[in-house]
C-alpha cells in the first residue's frame, strides 16, 4: 500500500500518521525523541506492508502485470492508492478533499518539531499535495515517470515503472475488482490489530 491508505489505516492521531508514512524513507527507524505516537505509526506500517505482501490477492494482481519484474509491487502500490482515492466514499467516512486538507495542515503544523530530513519529506507530502495526487489516471501515471526518473541508468535500461501501464490499462478494472475484495480485509487487520485497535478508526467504514 502507499501514502494514503497508510494514513488512513492510522489512528487519527498525526505523529501516527506520518510514522506511517515515515517508515520507507526512514527505514522503520524514528529519531530520539520521536513520539510514541509516531514510533507506533512505524509499526503500524510495518504490519501493512507484512499482511499485504503476503495476501494472495496482491499475488493476483502482480500476476496480471506479467510474470517478470520488479517494480511491479511498486506500480501496484501507486495504483491501490488510485483505486482507493477514487472510490473514497467507499471506505472512508469523511470526505477526500476534507481529509486532504485536515491531514497536510496538520502535517505541516508539526513537522518543524521534527529532524531536518523527516521535516523535508513531510513538507514536501503536505505542500504538494502528494496524497491526493492519484485519483486520476493522468496523476497516476505521472507518479510512475517520476519514479522513472530516480532510477538508476542501469535498472532503467532494464525495466520502467511506466512500462507496465499498457498492461494498468487492459486489466483495469480486474486491478480493481482484486483491490475492492483486498481493502476491506486489510482494514479489519488493522483494527483487530493490537497497534490499531483504539477507538479512533471512526473514518473508515
Amino acid at each position: 500500500m502507499n501514502w494514503l491508505a497508510h494514513t488512513l489505516l492510522s489512528k487519527q492521531h498525526i505523529d501516527y500518521q506520518l510514522g506511517n508514512v515515515l517508515a520507507d524513507p526512514l527505514k522503520g527507524k524514528a529519531w530520539r525523541g520521536a513520539s510514541q505516537y509516531l514510533k507506533d505509526g512505524m509499526r503500524m506500517h510495518k504490519a501493512i506492508d507484512r499482511f499485504t505482501d503476503g495476501h494472495e490477492l496482491l499475488t493476483v494482481s502482480k500476476s496480471r502485470l506479467g510474470d517478470d519484474g520488479l517494480l511491479k509491487g511498486v506500480v501496484l502500490d501507486l495504483l491501490y492508492d488510485h483505486f482507493l482515492s477514487a472510490d473514497w466514499t467507499g471506505y472512508a467516512v469523511m470526505p477526500l478533499s476534507e481529509y486532504l486538507k485536515r491531514f497536510n495542515q496538520q502535517a505541516m503544523a508539526v513537522k518543524n518539531y521534527f529532524p531536518d530530513r523527516p521535516q523535508t519529506i513531510v513538507g514536501r507530502i503536505a505542500a504538494t499535495n502528494l496524497l491526493g495526487q492519484y485519483r486520476d489516471m493522468a496523476g497516476f501515471e505521472a507518479a510512475l515517470q517520476r519514479i522513472d526518473g530516480r532510477l538508476s541508468d542501469r535498472l532503467r535500461a532494464r525495466e520502467t515503472a511506466s512500462q507496465y501501464l499498457p498492461l494498468v490499462e487492459k486489466n483495469y478494472a480486474q486491478l480493481q475488482n482484486d483491490f475492492a475484495e483486498f481493502f476491506p480485509q486489510l482494514s479489519v487487520f488493522f483494527k483487530s490489530h493490537p497497534l490499531g485497535s483504539a477507538v479512533d478508526h471512526l473514518l473508515i467504514r
